[in-house]
């Protein structure tokens, strides 16, 4: 189970991106949100950071692409 902060958003209405949305959160089970991808986009961007603990920093990479979810509950504020 999962429950992120969505750091950037857009409602979508009618099938058009509208306004930015704020304070959501994105709440489900992983497996759940996998089935409900029907669509990928091939504008994956990769960001470098960090990932420490006690036994210190180790450099990491993250990444992916724009996705189209069919179904994901949100929550916000």
């Amino acid at each position: 189970e999962f429950n992120f902060a969505v750091q950037e958003g857009y409602a979508v209405r009618n099938g058009k991106i509208s306004e930015p949305v704020r304070g959501a959160t994105l709440i489900g089970k992983g497996f759940d949100v996998l089935s409900q991808i029907s669509m990928i986009a091939d504008d994956l961007e990769l960001a470098a950071g960090m990932c420490g603990a006690a036994s210190g920093w180790v450099p990491t990479t993250v990444g992916q692409p724009t996705l189209k979810i069919d179904s994901i509950l949100v929550g916000g504020r």
